[in-house]
């Protein structure tokens, strides 16, 4: 199945909403934030997520052209000099899973870090059960940096591991 990416916008806040909304309901025990946290974000959180010059929010499309999935990176927000980014909130329907959709939507961030005028390395992470997400990291040039106990949504205490890449 082709998909296609591009940027959301803010006019795109009600996909947005859908599509995260979703992957929070389907895969919670992968993210940092739950759908309890997020089901009830008025349309100006969702906009607000997308208005950003430091933020991007790519959704996936499938040859439809229904949201099928989606991708972000932001500027990190503890750091005033803007040189670090952080990659979240990645989410595929699961009929679109393990068709190499890694490629694009990995690169697709690490451009727009590199075009961005002061970031210079790209931070990421995940449970580390999360083998698809090790694998996706590894693959595209990211370094394991070190790694945290943590308690994720679902009450679970697992670590969660970190990666580098220096795009500048």
């Amino acid at each position: 199945m082709d998909v296609t990416l591009r940027r959301l916008l803010p006019e795109d806040w009600r996909l947005l909403r859908d599509i995260r909304l979703r992957a929070l309901a389907a895969d919670p025990h992968v993210f940092g934030s739950s759908f309890a946290q997020e089901k009830d974000n008025s349309e100006d959180i969702w906009r607000e997520r997308l208005e950003s010059l430091d933020v991007a929010i790519f959704g996936v499309f499938d040859t439809e052209g229904v949201i099928a999935g989606m991708t972000a990176i932001a500027v990190a927000k503890d750091d005033p000099a803007k040189t670090l980014a952080k990659m979240w909130g990645s989410w595929l329907r699961p009929d679109l899973r393990g068709r190499g959709l890694s490629v694009p939507i990995y690169q697709m961030r690490i451009d727009w870090a590199r075009a961005h005028p002061t970031i210079a390395r790209i931070i990421v992470s995940h449970r580390a059960s999360n083998a698809a997400s090790m694998r996706a990291n590894q693959k595209h040039g990211f370094v394991r940096t070190h790694e945290e106990s943590h308690v994720w949504h679902d009450g679970v205490e697992e670590a969660h591991i970190f990666y580098e890449l220096y795009v500048k």
